[in-house]
């Protein structure tokens, strides 16, 4: 079982990750929907 800094590091990269993948296009606007399949996806390990 992952400790409690393991999990804060885990998190931290995966919104780090997710800043490179929204920084890509900076031009770009997100909807609430697309933001949201931009997360599954990225959980769910499928590129975009």
């Amino acid at each position: 079982m992952p400790t409690e800094n393991e999990r804060k590091d885990v998190q931290k990269a995966m919104a780090y990750d997710l800043l490179r993948i929204l920084k890509k296009d900076p031009d770009k606007t997100y909807t609430a929907e697309e933001l949201e399949a931009l997360i599954d996806a990225y959980i769910s390990g499928v590129a975009q």
